[in-house]
């Protein structure tokens, strides 16, 4: 695949597209789109989000998912109380927006927590490129599946549980999705404190004395304000609690 975007050239992609962790999956769109006669290039469908600037709001239409390229993008409900709730931290690689193809509007917002970029496509492109690429279309129910596995996993797990295992599974998670693999490294945590607490239903004191107490058992080093190293020994713990 990595040949195949050489071949095509900076002059369709550019440098950022060629190291993008999702641009295997932009190539195949603009490679069937070319196919198909259509007019416009991947540029057109990329979106650079400043900090705090929404994607696409509550209630709004769902014509379009979203593919993050860079960055960190929170999805977030409203609770019956009028309280907003984040609900997911989305990574580079993962979709946005499918929660709104049942109902037609979004249930929530997409807002970026650090400075991003995704590429958008519209529902009607997605299922005719699906149509005509089997690969394609494994792909992406490939990372359907691994989401909804993933979000029904740590819910059983983390609903009934402490904050201290709860904050302990979110920070290996969160290492994991970006590292793509289950072995100790750092976790770049751009979003804000109180978005954590919000995602984990804690209030921020808690977070921090929480972090604290990870740290006090050799299973964490904080390095920095968003830079926190995870030991081998969190991971250990984690698969023997689970």
């Amino acid at each position: 695949m990595k040949q195949m975007l050489d071949r095509v050239g900076e002059a369709v992609f550019g440098a950022r597209c060629r190291v993008c962790a999702a641009g295997h999956l932009c190539y195949q769109f603009q490679a069937l789109a070319n196919e198909q006669g259509a007019n416009g290039s991947v540029h057109h469908r990329k979106q650079d989000v400043a900090p705090g600037e929404a994607i696409y709001v509550h209630g709004e239409t769902c014509v379009a998912l979203y593919l993050v390229c860079e960055g960190v993008i929170k999805t977030e409900t409203e609770t019956k109380e009028g309280k907003l709730q984040v609900a997911h931290f989305h990574l580079s690689g993962e979709f946005l927006g499918l929660e709104g193809m049942e109902g037609g509007t979004y249930p929530g917002s997409a807002i970026a927590c650090s400075p991003a970029r995704v590429c958008r496509f519209s529902q009607d492109e997605i299922v005719r490129a699906c149509s005509k690429s089997p690969d394609l279309l494994r792909a992406v129910l490939a990372g359907l599946g691994e989401n909804i596995g993933s979000e029904r996993y740590k819910w059983k797990l983390v609903r009934n549980e402490t904050a201290y295992y709860r904050l302990l599974f979110f920070l290996c998670d969160l290492l994991m999705r970006q590292q793509g693999v289950a072995q100790a490294g750092t976790v770049l945590l751009p979003m804000e404190k109180r978005d954590i607490s919000s995602f984990l239903g804690m209030n921020p004191a808690s977070l921090s004395r929480e972090l604290r107490k990870l740290e006090s058992r050799f299973l964490i080093k904080r390095l920095s304000q968003d830079q926190i190293y995870i030991r081998e020994t969190a991971l250990t713990v984690l698969e023997d609690y689970v």
